[in-house]
């Protein structure tokens, strides 16, 4: 049941309410998320709200806990030295003073469960404690719930997680994301992530050591869960014997490879484990390299691997699929205090024989700073090491081409589009390191076989204003003179001034004109995209959702990925009409559901029109097929009619061309492609194009 259907009040007392009963076990029972920051925590909280915690671990939640450590002056002084150490021995023994006392008190079933689901990973636990111009306790009331939906209930207040918090004359306020104090929420939310990380100059946070951990799962050592077993269960402690032991790697048993997923596996292996897959977006890549890692892993028997990704959301989404194949990867992205211990751990105990698996997730941006470089080489990993990069093209960058160990044995590259435009040498620089091509599945293949919706194509010529091709003309003007030669690599000067002339096309004002004329407000428009330049971008959106009154909700760089999941579970609801994009749904965002797209934008890079063509044809129960709907830029008319005679021939043809090249690529495989051109047949002979 998702929050919005809950009756939770705006306050809550000890004096008039069941704060376990008619708050805490609600939430729990309908929560995938429960962050909490406490001074204090004790056995009758567990006790009384156990119901709650059992549901919320059968239901596959997470929590993360912050408390105070017990500690003496000497012990806290002694932390603040920084040996590492010291430190954990210390740590180890205020937590297990806390558990201590916790194990005592609580009733068996209820200390079972707190112990296991600490071992599974479930609950999380770090110590807090205040800093600087801070010198007491950390006496936090932080509470954050948050559903499947992606809604958020934040309380604060007086109360404790404690037999005294149930006792006393305790309030506390709640505050929801959905209505006028979800501002209180979202504050709440950054302020225990900052102290979750660390980030907060006044509190300083510790992780609590392997050896504590290792000391409460004991307790367990021969009880079985009172819940269900998670999925992702971390509970990879082997009692008595030094040595961690996660699940080995393989291919789930739900997931049947498809005889081409296989054939590029084969071939890969036979061209001694390097090489690159050119395979269309939705036909399994991700699937077919994770399975290419298991059974390198089954061949050496230990392997650490490294995924290289561009983006963070495909760095999430490579975790996902990596834990179904019994990986356990550390995600490296954002701020290192975010994933720099975990990752120290797990490259020390793979390098130490206490790992036989070692997978690091990592952004191109988080691996071009160093740090994950250095463990790496500090442990001397790479020369056994497989590295995995997906839409590799991008590792075709100086900065990325710099950093690439050369020590590694093991190589495999993904991309539909794995060739860099304009860029010959990061093109064969890359095929250099990785390999050649080994597999290639194309949109072509992916779309007859079955693995890809069929799609009708509609080209739709848009004439630019005078003003938009005069500015137009003047960067052409400006490119030749940089760039002479197409056929030559281009400068970055040169390709500035190319994206500025696309730019040109994909913010014409007279696209705002056809969406007017041809755009009407109905109930039927539904699973639609339209992609926009960034100049229209705001009037695009208000035109769909003010003047054509459709439902629509925009798609950037601005939306988080709490609030990008949350639009497209709506978009697939069918709760949104229509999502307004940018380039942020070109590369490893699914939306599957997706039945019509406009292309207001567009770009001259093949790379980036194949792969958003290839987001929108991933199939979808009850969809037949899909719909492009392309406005293709062009000189304005009276250019068009002088043809030949216009003294800009050479710019006006030069722009038709290289649209007229798009639209024949996006024709030749559409359902209609022998009807799809015939805006343009008379267009492309005035000007001597039909042949090419």
């Amino acid at each position: 049941m998702a929050f919005i259907d809950l009756d939770i009040d705006t306050t809550y007392n000890t004096s008039k309410d069941d704060l376990i009963n008619n708050f805490f076990v609600p939430l729990l029972d309908n929560s995938k998320k429960y962050d909490r920051g406490v001074g204090y925590f004790s056995s009758s909280w567990i006790n009384e709200a156990l119901e709650g915690m059992l549901n919320f671990a059968n239901n596959g939640g997470k929590a993360r806990w912050i408390a105070s450590p017990i500690l003496s002056k000497e012990d806290w002084e002694a932390l603040q030295l920084g040996d590492q150490a010291k430190s954990d021995e210390i740590l180890r023994k205020s937590i297990n003073n806390v558990m201590e006392q916790l194990f005592t008190k609580c009733k068996k079933l209820s200390c079972i469960a707190l112990a296991w689901m600490i071992a599974d990973g479930i609950i999380d636990f770090k110590l807090a404690k205040p800093i600087n111009k801070l010198n007491n306790e950390f006496h936090a009331k932080i509470g954050i719930f948050t559903d499947n939906e992606g809604n958020s209930i934040s309380f604060d207040g007086s109360y404790n997680d404690s037999a005294y918090g149930l006792e006393n004359y305790e309030s506390i306020k709640v505050f929801k994301s959905w209505d006028g104090t979800a501002d209180y929420v979202a504050q709440e939310i950054e302020q225990f992530n900052r102290i979750w990380n660390n980030q907060d100059p006044n509190i300083a946070v510790f992780d609590i050591p392997s050896a504590a951990k290792d000391d409460i799962v004991k307790i367990v050592r021969n009880e079985p869960r009172p819940y269900k077993e998670p999925e992702s269960s971390k509970s990879y402690f082997v009692f008595d014997i030094p040595r961690i032991t996660p699940p080995i790697p393989e291919i789930p048993k739900n997931i049947k490879l498809r005889d081409y997923q296989n054939e590029a596996i084969s071939n890969w292996f036979a061209n001694n484990c390097k090489g690159i897959f050119e395979m269309a977006t939705g036909t399994g890549k991700t699937y077919t390299a994770l399975s290419c890692a298991v059974k390198l892993f089954e061949q050496q028997g230990r392997l650490p691997v490294i995924v290289l990704c561009p983006y963070i959301h495909l760095a999430k989404q490579w975790q996902e699929e990596a834990e179904k194949y019994g990986f356990r990867p550390i995600v490296v992205a954002e701020s290192k205090i975010k994933w720099l211990e975990n990752a120290h751990k797990t490259i020390r105990d793979f390098s130490q024989n206490r790992l036989d698996q070692c997978m690091i997730i990592t952004t191109n941006t988080s691996f071009q700073k160093g740090e994950l470089r250095d463990l790496f080489e500090q442990y001397a990993l790479y020369n056994q090491a497989l590295i995995i990069a997906d839409e590799m093209h991008h590792c075709g960058s100086k900065e990325m081409l710099k950093i690439l160990p050369p020590q590694i044995p093991f190589r495999l590259g993904l991309s539909a589009t794995p060739s860099r435009e304009y860029d010959e040498f990061g093109t064969t620089s890359l095929y250099d390191y990785f390999g050649n091509i080994v597999y290639t599945f194309d949109l072509k293949m992916a779309i007859e076989q079955g693995f890809l919706t069929p799609y009708y194509y509609h080209p739709e010529p848009v004439y630019l204003t005078e003003e938009e091709f005069d500015e137009y003309i003047d960067l052409t003007n400006k490119l030749t003179k940089l760039h002479p030669k197409e056929d030559e690599p281009i400068s970055e000067a040169a390709l500035r001034i190319a994206i500025k002339r696309t730019r040109v096309q994909n913010n014409s004002i007279s696209k705002l004109f056809w969406l007017q004329n041809h755009i009407i407000e109905s109930n039927e428009i539904h699973h639609t995209i339209f992609y926009t330049g960034d100049k229209i971008f705001s009037q695009v959106l208000s035109l769909l959702g003010v003047e054509k009154h459709l439902i629509v909700h925009q798609f950037t760089y601005k939306e988080n990925m709490a609030e990008r999941s949350r639009l497209l579970e709506a978009f697939t609801r069918g709760d949104l009409q229509a999502l307004v994009a940018m380039k942020c749904l070109d590369e490893g965002v699914d939306v599957p559901p997706t039945e019509t797209a406009y292309f207001l934008a567009s770009s001259s890079i093949s790379r980036e029109f194949v792969q958003r063509r290839g987001r929108i044809l991933r199939n979808w129960p009850g969809k037949d097929n899909a719909n492009v709907i392309d406005l293709i830029s062009i000189p304005p008319e009276r250019f068009i009619r002088s043809g030949k005679s216009s003294e800009d021939y050479r710019v006006v043809r030069s722009a038709i061309k290289r649209e007229y090249l798009r639209v024949k690529e996006f024709s030749q495989l559409a359902i209609n492609k022998y009807t799809s051109l015939e805006n343009f047949v008379e267009i492309a002979d005035r000007f001597d194009l039909l042949s090419i």
